[in-house]
């Protein structure tokens, strides 16, 4: 027997073995079953809710139990030395995901080509215009829709980004056929009655920085906090404007709106404290409990939507005529 022949009848008889210690039969050409995709449930933590880590089968088994999508945007920010340049895209990513789970939704992936405002001088910040940042998310909403997506939301944590989600928001139902897309501000919801009971014996200050933290741990983000013992201490606010032009600053931004730039590291640091023991655990627990709070405020939003969406379909668009008498 050659050499060759030898070495195939060894390794025949080696994979006949390993079938027969398995109890595996085997046959030739016979597939293995392919499983049915599996439907997402609406409060189910351990689903896949984000759109680019499920297979086009997946979402199509989706689409037969709902229409919901969140779309999470935030720029790439300096906020000084211990939160993250991408702190309001954590947040709102983060709220979009507790969001989904809580509906049975699915999120987006986050943009990040985003409007900036006055921290573009901090090094790592990537500014973009208002215009481009509404552009882009209009054309995400037209192609969700296209799909068969029947609720959008375009979900910012905070300004300036908010805006840009309104006027896209706005954009896309007067002038583009009333399609079903709102725009959601998450820290909205740090002022509801389960938030402020959350925080009712915390002796930090709840800010951006407890968001941020807690937002990377929900998204498998997580990592140290940056100036940990600065970060437990924090800085009072008030301070994000040079003294000579402070209280201009905050004339024109109070009585409408100006462009303005922050000029020092320390005008834009203020976010609040991380790093503190709280209730015997972290405070990163406790902004996990308060981005639950901010997504349980936002809820009611989806059904919301429907009712919106649902009466302007059964109430078709027509011009507006005099009305005899004026109250009835």
């Amino acid at each position: 027997m050659s050499d060759a022949m030898s070495r195939r009848s060894f390794f025949a008889a080696g994979a006949g073995a390993i079938a027969a210690t398995a109890g595996v039969t085997m046959a030739a050409d016979a597939p293995a079953p392919t499983p049915p995709p599996v439907v997402p449930a609406a409060g189910n933590d351990e689903r896949i809710v984000h759109l680019d880590r499920l297979t086009s089968r997946e979402v199509e088994a989706w689409f037969k139990t709902s229409d919901v999508i969140f779309v999470p945007h935030g720029p790439i920010s300096g906020h000084g030395p211990w939160t993250t340049l991408g702190v309001h895209a954590h947040g709102a990513e983060a709220v979009s995901v507790r969001l989904a789970r809580k509906c049975g939704g699915l999120v987006y992936p986050t943009i990040f080509t985003a409007f900036a405002g006055a921290t573009r001088l901090y090094p790592g910040t990537v500014p973009f215009s208002y215009e481009l940042h509404m552009q882009i998310l209009k054309a995400v909403v037209r192609s969700l829709y296209a799909q068969g997506f029947g609720r959008i939301f375009l979900v910012a944590y905070t300004n300036p980004e908010d805006l840009a989600g309104t006027a896209a928001a706005r954009d896309l139902f007067d002038i583009e056929g009333e399609i079903p897309v709102s725009a959601l501000v998450a820290s909205k919801g740090i002022n509801s009655d389960a938030a402020k009971a959350l925080l009712t014996d915390y002796k930090g200050d709840a800010g951006e920085a407890i968001i941020d933290y807690a937002a990377m741990k929900i998204l498998h983000h997580e990592r140290a906090i940056a100036e940990p013992e600065l970060a437990k201490v924090g800085l009072k606010s008030g301070q994000d404007q040079n003294p000579a032009i402070r209280e201009d600053i905050r004339i024109l931004r109070g009585r409408g709106a100006r462009g303005f730039r922050y000029d020092s590291e320390r005008e834009h640091s203020s976010h609040g404290t991380v790093g503190l023991t709280y209730q015997g655990q972290s405070d990163v627990e406790l902004g996990i409990k308060l981005i639950d709070a901010m997504a349980d405020y936002l809820l009611p939003a989806v059904e919301a939507l429907k009712k919106h969406r649902d009466y302007l379909k059964e109430h078709p668009a027509k011009r507006i005529e005099k009305m005899e008498p004026l109250d009835q």
